[in-house]
């Protein structure tokens, strides 16, 4: 080997060892500075003596809170009968926990579980302080909408029910009425003369009259409570109907008024019965037998519903009703009938000043010219003011013709027991 690879050989050898050296010295330099880490960690760990010292004065924080706490408990032994402040009711709690809390202090703070304490009143959460309170803007939490709708209460009607109805294509009712029967049908023997009979006949008429009402509702209040507004048309249209059934029993039938079955009726005779002791139910057949002898077949009378009810519930003198009796009975609707006629209560009597007015019904006419329309328009301003009008109308007549008026029947209980009794 020549001396110039000794040399090199050497210089390698020494740069090696240098390297070593220098890695040594690094990793104990490391070594050093983790041990000097730990060490000043141990020096920054509190004695024993300070952490019990800490213990100690942690038992003494709690203690003296209990203590605090149990002497206030004392001071508010007495019940005022008042509700419980928050403050007042954590303590009663607290105080229901005082074993716990002193296992605790003596066990140095250590706990098995949580410390839960009950507040059984505090301030009292109710509607009258919440949703009703004042500031609460409404009370939907609380309110239940029942979808009832309750309507002003009004008078059944029965008329139409109970007489001949149809319609009508043009607004006079035009009608013919049989006059002045001439000659006497008579036996005769062969061959002599026949008798000659002769009848006229007259036209008769009535014109159509006519009810309307309106009513006007805001575009609002269509469009935000659309289910009010069939109960609006509807309280329009029965008080319509009431006032045409108004008419038709006592329109004087002038004018633009109907003319009603007041204006037809012939009053109470009789009929030539004598009756003692006559109550309603005498002075009833009575007017039965009197339509029987117009030629007429008694369908039903409209009774006042005070006179009804009172007949209904009258005892014989052994105090037993007198409803079971064979001539009162009831029909498929429920109405009550005398001797198979139907007794129709109303209240529309009230005022016509008769308690029973009826007899054949068929021979009341009662045509519709039109039917209760209802329309929905603007009128005047109503396009500036965003309201809508409602309008009804109806156009109807009623006649009887005067061959039949003898088959209808009026008059009241008292004037009828009286004419009974007074023919005896």
């Amino acid at each position: 080997m020549e001396t110039k690879d000794i040399l090199e050989a050497i210089d390698n050898a020494s740069k090696g060892l240098k390297e070593g050296v220098d890695n040594a010295k690094s990793q104990a330099a490391e070594a050093l500075q983790k041990a000097a880490d730990m060490i000043a960690k141990l020096d920054a760990m509190p004695s024993m003596d300070a952490v019990k010292a800490e213990i100690e004065a942690a038992k003494k924080e709690l203690q003296d809170q209990h203590d605090a706490l149990s002497t206030k408990m004392n001071k508010q032994s007495v019940n005022t009968g008042k509700r419980k402040s928050f403050t007042e009711a954590f303590t009663e709690a607290y105080m229901e926990k005082a074993e716990e809390i002193k296992q605790i202090i003596k066990n140095d703070g250590k706990q098995s579980g949580p410390l839960v304490f009950d507040i059984k009143e505090a301030v009292t959460i109710g509607d009258f302080n919440t949703i009703e309170a004042v500031g609460s803007e409404s009370n939907y939490s609380l309110t239940q909408n029942t979808g009832i709708i309750s309507p002003i209460r009004k008078r059944a009607l029965t008329y139409l029910q109970n007489v001949s109805t149809g319609a009508m294509a043009k607004p006079y009712a035009m009608w013919i009425e049989e006059l002045d029967e001439q000659g006497t049908p008579i036996f005769i023997g062969e061959g002599d003369g026949k008798t000659a009979l002769s009848v006229r006949y007259e036209e008769r008429q009535m014109v159509a009259k006519k009810i309307a009402v309106y009513g006007k509702v805001t575009t609002e209040f269509m469009d935000d409570l659309p289910q009010l507004m069939s109960y609006i048309q509807n309280n329009l249209m029965k008080r319509a109907d009431i006032v045409t059934e108004n008419g038709l029993f006592s329109g004087p039938g002038t004018g633009d008024d109907l003319k009603g079955l007041d204006e037809y009726a012939t009053a109470f005779t009789g009929s030539g019965m004598a009756v003692s002791n006559a109550n309603e139910f005498d002075v009833l057949i009575a007017a039965i037998l009197q339509v029987k002898k117009a030629f007429g077949v008694p369908t039903g009378f409209f009774v006042n519903e005070s006179f009804l009810a009172k007949m209904i519930t009258t005892k014989s003198t052994y105090g037993e009703y007198t409803e079971p009796l064979a001539f009162l009975g009831r029909d498929s609707e429920g109405y009550t009938t005398l001797q198979g006629v139907r007794l129709i209560g109303t209240n529309a009597l009230d005022n016509l000043g008769v308690d029973f007015i009826g007899g054949d019904l068929s021979v009341v006419n009662v045509l519709f010219r039109q039917g209760m329309r209802v329309q929905i328009g603007l009128d005047g301003n109503d396009f500036i003011n965003n309201k809508k009008t409602i309008l009804l109308e109806q156009r109807l007549v009623q006649f009887v013709s005067a061959n039949d008026t003898g088959v209808l029947v009026k008059g009241t209980f008292a004037a009828g027991i009286v004419l009974l009794e007074a023919t005896t």
